[in-house]
């Protein structure tokens, strides 16, 4: 039975590498189409950098696709944001085109407020599978899952790992094919208590921390989807968390309280500082690591859970929508779709900085890193099997913070902790 286990794990394995590597080198262009109309839309970002990048955008979407087109291109500060958004919902007086964020999207999808921009995308011949799973499925909506957002950017999650201390230890670095146990393995020969040097540091935080291991079970962390189930307490969720949390307690990684506090940011300084040699974290991290670190370093995909055979990061991913209520919604739609197309995603990609989400713009994110050390193309590896961020607003502290403070500092355990943070998730969706 075991052999029989190990080969369905190996085939398994494989078929998601096939599966990466087909979709990385034989990805569909994202192509942009003419508008039929020209007219005029308002467009809401909230960032200026991203204001200023995808103005130029709009700029060739009016001289190549849609002469005679204009575009309102108002910044809204973050800080207020969200609450223009949701007031202007209500009022119905929504921009026709503007940002949108997973975490934040369920608002909109409940109230009908999101333009079906599936229709638009079919008759362009967009499949929308080129984004990868993670990158798009939160946009989904409806029994057919139509898309209601196309993807502006991305950032995945991996293991940054020191190079020096594995050769210190003997240990062959590791490769996207090593599984949670060979994790487990190089974690304790890593850990030097009397230095006080911990092999990992994985759990912080919803996004760079425990929940990439939930996923590689199956099971979407803290919520489901469809923001009607907890699943902290389902099978999935208990096995990622008790396999970190039996490296916590067998001292081969630090209580919050060792790592001096409990989000992503606390865990990446001990291992800049050489406190930890392997440390889950995000693509955001890789211009301070490029910078600050003082040894040598490389970044490898998160560990293949040994039953399923996956490694699975969570992504999030900004996108583009328009307004249901717009007066133009074939021009609206024409823009998004443009703004996400290979040409409208160039400017982000020659711009450096976030990772643009069109699979032929990734290699100049990549190359704009300027390094032959770094294994950047890692964090593009992990897109295709991607979990997106299924949390929002009223739950987000209980995976982001309650429950790690509770599994991983005041030693609760997984069973308890899990318990709670399901009793306090179904209270938030009671009171939506």
């Amino acid at each position: 039975m075991r052999i029989k286990v190990l080969l369905l794990v190996l085939a398994l394995m494989m078929a998601f590498s096939a599966m990466n590597f087909a979709v990385a080198q034989d990805a569909p262009a994202i192509t942009p189409v003419a508008c039929e109309e020209p007219g005029a839309l308002t467009m809401w970002v909230w960032d200026e950098n991203w204001a200023t990048i995808i103005g130029e955008a709009i700029n060739e979407w009016t001289t190549d696709y849609c002469p005679g087109a204009t575009v309102d291109l108002q910044v809204q500060p973050w800080s207020n944001y969200w609450d223009l958004l949701r007031t202007n919902v209500a009022g119905g007086d929504m921009p026709d085109v503007f940002n949108m964020s997973q975490t934040n999207v369920g608002f909109y999808q409940e109230n009908a407020a999101l333009l079906d921009l599936q229709p638009y995308l079919d008759a362009a011949g967009i499949d929308s599978s080129v984004w990868g799973s993670g990158m798009v499925d939160p946009y989904r909506s409806g029994e057919e899952g139509d898309l209601y957002a196309l993807p502006v950017n991305w950032d995945t999650i991996a293991i940054y790992y020191n190079k020096d201390m594995f050769d210190a230890a003997g240990l062959e670095y590791p490769t996207a094919e090593w599984t949670w146990d060979d994790f487990a393995a190089d974690a304790e020969a890593l850990t030097d208590a009397d230095a006080g040097v911990y092999g990992a540091a994985a759990y912080s935080e919803y996004q760079a921390g425990w929940p990439n291991w939930v996923a590689a079970t199956g099971v979407e962390p803290v919520i489901a989807s469809d923001h009607t189930t907890c699943t902290l307490t389902e099978p999935g969720s208990i096995e990622g968390l008790s396999f970190l949390k039996g490296l916590l307690d067998a001292g081969y990684m630090p209580t919050i309280s060792d790592l001096g506090g409990s989000s992503a940011d606390d865990a990446f300084n001990a291992w800049l500082a050489g406190r930890v040699a392997m440390v889950t974290g995000g693509s955001w991290k890789l211009p301070a690591a490029l910078e600050s670190a003082e040894f040598n370093w490389d970044v490898v995909q998160l560990p293949r859970n040994p039953e399923t055979g996956r490694s699975r990061s969570i992504v999030h991913s900004v996108g583009y929508v328009a307004a249901a209520s717009t007066d133009a919604p074939d021009l609206a739609a024409n823009l998004v779709i443009f703004l996400g197309s290979d040409a409208g995603q160039r400017y982000f990609a020659e711009a450096g900085g976030v990772a643009p989400a069109a699979p032929s713009q990734q290699q100049t994110w990549i190359d704009a890193f300027d390094t032959d050390t770094v294994n950047i193309q890692t964090f593009v590896d992990a897109l295709q099997d991607s979990q997106g961020v299924t949390v929002f607003d009223e739950v987000w502290n209980i995976g982001n913070t309650e429950l790690p403070v509770n599994i991983f500092d005041l030693g609760m355990s997984v069973e308890e902790a899990t318990a709670l943070g399901c009793e306090a998730v179904d209270s938030a969706i009671a009171g939506m």
